[in-house]
Formats: structure tokens, sequence, C-alpha cells
């Protein structure tokens, strides 16, 4: 290369117009459709302008430890906006932030799923299953049991979700992965075809056996922030997109993705972030039901060719808009539990027909819908004749607020399911 050569790159490089073009690609993820609104340097074509741009923004990409369907390669190039999102996502969902001990002591069974119904709704249907909103919120409550496969799978992947910090404690193996299956798969119905979101279009088959897309999403789930520049975040797409690719499991492998993003969430130390439904925020995406501008482009446009590989700059800044945008929703959503509990309290604090040890333990009740109440605790606990606790339990009972059941020679006192609801209309009958 000769010296004039060399000192026309550079002059070109530092051109007013190709400096800015830069600075926008540092400051978003910069679609074509935006592109060919600006101006290009002077003594090149627009076409020369945009291949010397993705050039440079190549040399500082993050490449995606994956292949497309095609087997090309995919990188992103890590825009200031990604940064943000990512980083935000990271202040807020990392284990021991503010928000991860609120969710914990709200109590994070009953936050799970009166928040997030409509996205377990959304995981069943990628298998091809349709479940109510009511009948789907009624089986996770345990107000009734399962009545048909969809119903039972609902369950058993919302009951897996409360192992996820024991398999947490494990390797992640294709092995594993099974035992995870077998136990989601449990009473239900073999899935004998690919339900419609599984043969979409969007998922460019892979050339991958069962194995070895297992082995890929282990060691994905498993190594994480240790083995790879991405964010968790994006390996969890990455999960996602190889089992809806290569469909590696017998049957349920959207139910099965969605508990490996969960799983690979809580080992990158950003639990929260299984608490975001991400789920049903791709397939609003994909379906088109969020398009431009609401997001900054169709779920078409988010990959581009650039020579032989796959530019997915776009669609990481999408989905990390969006995941911050869903946090912020969970946030709010979190608030306003905490906020009616509090009005709850203070309701049952005014009501002559609770005295403060029934409070206490309502108040117990509403944090942790698993709980159980016994007469010798609360007797202890308040330091109470045996009579006197015994009394409060049974008039909670008696209230509807618990149920008494025999466990062996004593007397148990169990949360009534729905007990939100039911205090809600206590106090407006006190109020009335």
């Amino acid at each position: 290369m000769t010296n004039e050569t060399v000192e026309q790159m550079i002059a070109l490089l530092k051109t007013p117009e190709l400096c800015d073009l830069r600075r926008l690609a540092d400051e978003h993820p910069l679609p074509w459709a935006e592109f060919v609104k600006l101006k290009e340097p002077a003594g090149i074509t627009q076409g020369q302008a945009w291949d010397i741009l993705n050039t440079l923004r190549r040399q500082t990409a993050i490449e995606l430890p994956f292949r497309d369907g095609e087997g090309r390669c995919g990188w992103y190039y890590p825009t200031r906006s990604i940064e943000a999102d990512l980083d935000e996502i990271d202040k807020r969902c990392h284990a021991g932030s503010l928000l991860d001990l609120a969710i914990k002591s709200r109590n994070t069974t009953y936050f799970l799923i009166e928040a997030h119904v409509a996205d377990a709704i959304t995981i069943v249907q990628e298998d091809g299953l349709a479940i109510g909103y009511e009948k789907a919120r009624e089986v996770l409550l345990g107000e009734r049991e399962p009545e048909n496969s969809g119903e039972r799978l609902l369950l058993n992947g919302h009951q897996a979700i409360w192992d996820l910090d024991d398999y947490a404690e494990r390797p992640c193996t294709p092995e594993l992965i099974f035992e995870m299956y077998e136990k989601i798969s449990k009473g239900v119905d073999d899935q004998t075809t690919p339900s419609r979101v599984q043969q979409s279009l969007n998922w460019k088959r892979k050339r991958l056996d069962s194995l070895a897309a297992l082995s890929l999403v282990a060691k994905l789930v498993e190594e994480n922030r240790e083995g790879y520049d991405e964010h968790p975040l994006l390996l969890g797409m990455a999960v996602r997109h190889i089992i809806m690719s290569t469909l590696p499991l017998p049957s349920w492998n959207g139910t099965m993705y969605s508990l490996l993003m969960k799983l690979l969430f809580k080992k990158s130390h950003l639990p929260v972030l299984a608490f975001v439904p991400l789920v049903k925020t791709c397939r609003e995406w994909e379906s088109g039901i969020l398009r431009p501008p609401s997001v900054m482009a169709s779920l078409a446009d988010s990959e581009v060719l650039i020579g032989n590989e796959v530019d997915y700059t776009i669609y990481v800044g999408v989905m990390a808009h969006l995941a911050r945008q869903r946090l912020d929703e969970v946030e709010n959503e979190l608030k306003r539990v905490i906020k009616r509990d509090e009005a709850f309290v203070q309701a049952l604090r005014d009501d002559v027909e609770i005295n403060h040890r029934q409070r206490a333990v309502l108040q117990v009740a509403l944090s942790n819908p698993e709980a159980v109440f016994k007469i010798e605790s609360h007797q202890m606990m308040h330091k109470v004749a045996y009579a006197t606790a015994r009394a409060d339990l049974l008039k909670l009972a008696e209230l509807g607020f618990l149920r008494c059941v025999r466990s062996r020679r004593a007397f148990e006192f169990r949360v009534t399911p729905g007990l939100r609801q039911l205090l809600m209309d206590h106090a407006k009958d006190e109020e009335s």
C-alpha cells in the first residue's frame, strides 16, 4: 500500500461527515433507513460509506457464541444506548439489590403469580397449548387442580421455578436439562407436532442434533459471565433461539427454554431478571404487536446481513430497551402490591374484630401464602395462654382467612387461597 493511499484513507477517516456517522453509530444502533438520510463523505458513494462504517464497527464488536441457521457468524456493536440499558438491568437485578430484597420480602410465590400470569400463559402457548387468564390464575394460586395437559404443564413449569435455586448450585449439563424436562412433563401428554409458534419462519432450523444443541445450551447457562463477553440477557435470548430452532427435547421445548433462561439469570446472579416477562415481550415483538415507532425496528429489519455475517446490533438494542421497560413495569407492580398490602394492614388495625396478634398472623400470611400456623407456635411467640392462642387462630378460620386442618394429633392453620381478595371484601363490609 502506497503512502498516498494511506494518506487518503486517513483523510477520509477525518472528514466531518464520516466522524458524524461514527458518533451516531456509537450512540445507538443505526438502521439503514436512518443512515440513508445522512450525508456521506465527498468522493465516495453511500454504499461505500456504509461498508466503511460497518468495517469500523466490526473491529470492536462482540461476537455471539452461536451460528444462525445458515451457519453464519453473528455479532453486535455495543453502542452507548445498549450499554446504558444493560448497565441499568445489572444495577437493579443483581442479587441483594433493592428490587431483589423487595421481591423476597413480599414473597416471590404470590408476586410471580399475580404479576406474571400473562407471561406464564404465553409460555405454554409457545408449546401450542391455550389457556385463559382466569383459569391459569386459579391453577397457579392452587384454587383448583389442573383439568387438562395445558393446565398441568402450566403448573409443573411454575413449580419447577422453585427448584431453580437448587439447580443453580449444580453444574448445568444435558443430563440436568433432561431432569428438569422430566419434572415439567410429568402427567402431561406428549406433544405430537410442533406448535404454530415453533413452525414459524422466525426459527431457521439449525444444523445441530439434539445432544449438540443441549450441550451448547448447557455451556451457555453454566459459563454465562465467566466464559462469555455477552450480557446474560443476550445469552438468555441465545438459549431461546437455539432451543426453538432445534427442538432438542421430545416435547414442551417452549416451557423448557423459559426455565433455562431463568436458571441462567440465577447463575449469573441476576435473580430479578427471572421476574421480567421476557417471553411475552418477545412474542409481542415477533408477532408485530410491538412495531415502530414503539420499537426501533421490526424483527425482520433487526438482523442485518454484512458480507457473510449477521449484524444483530439492532436486535440487541431493541431487546435491551424492552427488557429495561418491562423491568420498570415489574418495579411499578411491586410498589402497587406493597401499597395495597399496607392499606390492608391499616384496615386491619381499624378492625375491632381482629386483635394485634391476629394482625401479625395475617401480615405473615399476606407475604407467604404457603405459611402454616400452629397453636403452640402462636402461643410461644406472643406469650399468651394456650386457650388464647387457640381462640386467635380459630377466629381467623371462622372469618375465612385461614383453613383449619388436622395434622396427626395437632391442628394446623393454612392460608386460604385468594386471601388478599377476602381481606378486600372484608374491609368493604366493615366500611359499610
